[in-house]
């Protein structure tokens, strides 16, 4: 039904940049054309032409020419005719070429406008990146790692889509205004995630920025699942007044991530695996189904280790419980958090 619903919304536009460009009107044209030379060829070839009994059959005639098809069924048998044949196929070679150009122009300026970030978005369930710095590509690999069929807008105010690949759109606009989010289907987006913008010298103002952009989009979506990356450890408070789901540290994380390398060897690949879908075994979650509840954290680890599945911890009423008690009972909500090397269905 979606790709119904798509279809005929891209069946509308192309309508639209097809009327713009006058091809309709060219159409007619050419058919008024075709049919009045068809008469001429009647009145001109009626006589002298055994192969045309009727209008139709010079109709026909008309149509068969201009488009340059040439069945040869029926031919001018006069000069007269021929001229008009002429002047047939000449129109008929003007107009397709300026028909196939109008539709070729559709699709071209079509993708041009995609590069440069001027196409609304129409579809839903994506995910929107808000803000381009140097952690925006290696998000945007990663997500298409973890799910090659996911839809990613990127909104930002550079020149052109810095990201060539089919799943990856780009909105070109200030994320803080309305106008540009409603472009990029925030309304119906399942999740954003806030850059901070580092061109800007102050701490202070690029977390207000921010804080700008989560209001404007929980103001259209309150809904969306949010998370935001964050500058001073002291500004989180603001985010979180904002609605934000999920607050980042970059450097504080940054700092941590080095600490514990420095101190334990092994941390620094352990971590790299967990946190890229490149290689190796990678952090996923998945909701408790019902059969489980009641159950034992043990029990369930036990049953995830069987399967080659490391239970780490749970989800619980916004709060994450790491290597919980082994009699922790798990209950209807709860959301599991493992390591494993694919996703896995209970």
């Amino acid at each position: 039904m979606v790709k119904i619903t798509n279809f005929n919304i891209y069946i509308k536009k192309l309508h639209i940049s097809l009327k713009t460009t006058k091809v309709y009107k060219a159409i007619l044209l050419v058919i008024f054309f075709i049919v009045i030379n068809s008469v001429l060829f009647y009145l001109v070839e009626n006589n002298e032409n055994p192969n045309i009994n009727s209008l139709w059959d010079a109709l026909w005639w008309g149509f068969v020419t201009s488009t340059t098809v040439g069945y040869g069924d029926i031919y001018p048998r006069t000069k007269l005719g021929r001229i008009i044949a002429i002047f047939l196929m000449i129109m008929g070679i003007g107009f397709f070429g300026f028909f196939t150009a109008s539709i070729a122009s559709v699709f071209v300026e079509r993708n041009l406008r995609k590069g440069m970030g001027l196409l609304d978005i129409d579809f839903n369930g994506h995910i929107v990146i808000l803000g381009w710095n140097y952690q925006a590509k290696s998000i945007i690999e990663e997500l298409l790692r973890e799910d090659k069929k996911q839809k990613i807008v990127l909104v930002a105010n550079i020149s052109h889509n810095p990201y060539d690949n089919n799943s990856v759109y780009y909105i070109k606009g200030d994320p803080t205004t309305d106008s540009v989010l409603e472009r990029a289907n925030i309304k119906y987006a399942k999740s954003a995630i806030v850059l901070a913008d580092r061109s800007l010298e102050n701490s202070e103002m690029i977390d207000a920025r921010s804080v700008l952009i989560c209001l404007a989009i929980n103001k259209i979506n309150p809904n969306i699942y949010l998370v935001s990356e964050v500058i001073e450890q002291k500004n989180v408070i603001h985010f979180k007044r904002a609605n934000v789901d999920e607050t980042i540290i970059s450097t504080q994380f940054e700092s941590k991530i080095m600490m514990r390398c420095a101190l334990y060897k092994g941390v620094s690949r352990a971590i790299k695996e967990l946190l890229t879908n490149s290689y190796g075994n990678e952090i996923y979650e998945i909701a408790l189904d019902k059969k489980y509840i009641g159950n034992t954290y043990e029990k369930i680890a036990i049953e995830f280790l069987n399967r080659e599945v490391t239970l780490i911890g749970i989800y619980r009423d916004n709060k994450v419980f790491l290597n919980p008690s082994k009699n922790t009972i798990l209950k209807s909500k709860d959301i599991l958090i493992y390591i494993a090397k694919d996703k896995i269905l209970l």
